[in-house]
């Protein structure tokens, strides 16, 4: 004889199998979306990546202005007239001159006083010389001559042997100065730079772990920031600065349900924790229902409770994104190879992180779920940096810099995984750097 009493469950479920019933229509216009959590750190990031693109665009910005700036030209020369007045000259007007056979040519040798400063040796040419030997020959040392002596520096006039005179054709670029054959010293440097990078990981001899790690995919890294610079020598520079790095994986084969809050209330700060090769991640959003098939899913519900997988709820992702993102410190060396406009240089140093986010979340695009964090995860980490790349002087003031970098944690990102877990990733860094 079948017992009813002990077996409530079952004759409940027997009799009402086939029954489906269904809320009113008005119902599901009253139930609210599942909210989309956006951190803050989210958007800090964000912010950080555009002030160093502005960097950059903006120095980029600063170069082509100063090298496409308008060169000075010389309209007009003035030279010395039948009547002792100055004449103006129009160059661009001036038929071309050629020079009589019958003309002298005087060679002109400055030379400096010793009570006269450096650069301004005085020259005395005859004031009825004709301004077409003037421009197109060259003038010798002073010597007797007679008529009126006329005194001229080399800083105060500009002998111009133009096509306009000589036939020839030449540019009527001018300088009313000589520019310095000594180059300013550039001692600092400032900058921002873009490193995109893929994880990878060592799981050793550890036969769980290397099955976690099997069953996690690295998810692309990043590390932006802004770095000053002191060139020690012209090949050896040290540079800081600050910056943010990113690094995460993806847990797959995880899939994540949502409204289990509906049918079922907790106390405790989370329901359902994930094993992975970084850590413990706990679900501390209870509104979530989170199963595998790997052994990787653990829960604080009861054996002898209801079981959740009968309850009607929604997935919303089949896996699980951890997201580790550290405020960093570099102290970096860089050392000039080959010192040309296209150079190679070598660089390593040292960065020290500060864990900033700790976050794992499910889901696509805009129906991103946050499911909870990592439990014990490194605050403190450091990690090491090699790279080796090439640095093209776009101008005296402006490089890029393109160069593969290896980076490696030095310390472990977790405490619960120990030393058994040190990341590494491969990436090329990008960025300009002024000189100043």
């Amino acid at each position: 004889m079948f017992e009813r009493e002990p077996n409530i469950d079952i004759v409940f479920r027997n009799g009402l199998k086939n029954l489906e019933v269904l809320p009113p229509a008005d119902v599901w216009d009253n139930i609210p979306p599942m909210p989309v959590k956006h951190t803050r750190l989210r958007i800090i990031s964000g912010i950080a990546a555009g002030v160093a693109a502005l960097v950059s665009l903006t120095l980029l910005a600063t170069w082509y202005v100063r090298n496409n700036s308008t060169p000075v030209m010389l309209a007009e020369v003035a030279a010395p007239g039948n009547t002792g007045r100055d004449v103006s000259l129009d160059i661009a007007g001036a038929d071309p001159v050629t020079r009589p056979g019958e003309a002298r040519v005087v060679n002109f040798v400055p030379t400096v006083s010793s009570s006269e400063p450096a650069g301004q040796a005085p020259v005395t040419i005859k004031a009825d010389e004709p301004a077409a030997l003037l421009a197109s020959s060259d003038i010798e040392p002073p010597r007797e001559e007679t008529g009126e002596p006329v005194q001229l520096f080399p800083d105060e006039i500009t002998v111009i042997t133009a096509g306009r005179f000589t036939g020839a054709n030449e540019s009527l670029k001018t300088s009313l100065t000589e520019p310095s054959s000594a180059k300013a010293a550039q001692r600092f440097i400032i900058g921002a730079s873009l490193s995109p990078a893929m994880g990878f990981s060592h799981s050793g001899q550890d036969t769980r772990l290397a099955e976690l790690i099997n069953s996690e995919k690295s998810r692309p890294a990043y590390s932006t920031g802004v770095s000053v610079g002191y060139r020690i020598s012209d090949r050896l520079t040290i540079q800081s600065g600050i910056g943010l790095a990113s690094i995460g994986q993806t847990i797959s084969d995880v899939a994540v349900y949502a409204g289990l809050s509906d049918y079922y209330a907790v106390k405790s700060s989370y329901l359902y924790s994930v094993e992975t090769a970084s850590g413990l991640i706990l679900a501390g959003n209870t509104d979530l229902y989170l199963t595998d098939s790997k052994d990787r899913v653990g829960t604080l519900i009861q054996g002898n409770m209801a079981d959740p997988s009968k309850y009607a709820l929604t997935q919303v992702g089949s896996d699980i994104r951890q997201v580790f993102r550290y405020l960093e410190l570099p102290v970096m060396i860089r050392y000039k190879l080959i010192d040309k406009r296209v150079g190679l240089n070598l660089s390593g140093g040292m960065a020290y992180g500060f864990l900033v986010d700790n976050a794992a979340y499910t889901g696509e695009g805009s129906e991103i779920v946050r499911v909870g964090y990592t439990e014990g995860m490194n605050t403190f980490n450091l990690s090491s940096q090699l790279g080796l790349g090439m640095e093209y002087n776009i101008s005296q003031k402006i490089t890029f810099n393109l160069e593969p970098v290896f980076r490696y944690y030095v310390t472990p990102l977790s405490d619960i995984s120990g030393s058994l877990y040190k990341p590494y990733s491969v990436g090329f860094s990008s960025g300009f750097f002024f000189k100043f």
